[in-house]
């Protein structure tokens, strides 16, 4: 939860946003809560390059649960054609981004 709340704080900073402590933390658990759900296959780097990418390159200036999904998926998706273009089609790992050997899960614990 509080890499969480530190990422949802960035994210609103480097937006140009400020939200309240309470709101930031709705959020953050929110964001907890969904990647245990739905992006346990992804790493925390993961989720950080998913945010730092959206920022940077995307027209969804709002952050909300709608905005970092998108964020996410886009990412997951780069994550697994870097596996798929590894693994399937023997592209050298150190030049495919996004690719990384059998990510650790996560998990409550970190």
């Amino acid at each position: 939860t509080l890499k969480c709340v530190d990422l949802i704080s960035k994210t609103f900073v480097e937006l140009g946003q400020s939200k309240s402590a309470e709101e930031i933390a709705l959020l953050a658990q929110s964001l907890r809560d969904d990647l245990y759900r739905d992006f346990s296959n992804l790493i925390f780097e993961d989720i950080q390059t998913a945010f730092m990418k959206g920022v940077r390159d995307t027209d969804l200036f709002a952050l909300n649960v709608k905005t970092y999904y998108k964020w996410i998926k886009s990412w997951r998706q780069v994550v697994w054609n870097a596996r798929s273009e590894v693994e399937n089609n023997g592209a050298d790992p150190k030049r495919v981004v996004g690719y990384r050997p059998e990510p650790k899960l996560l998990t409550k614990n970190n």
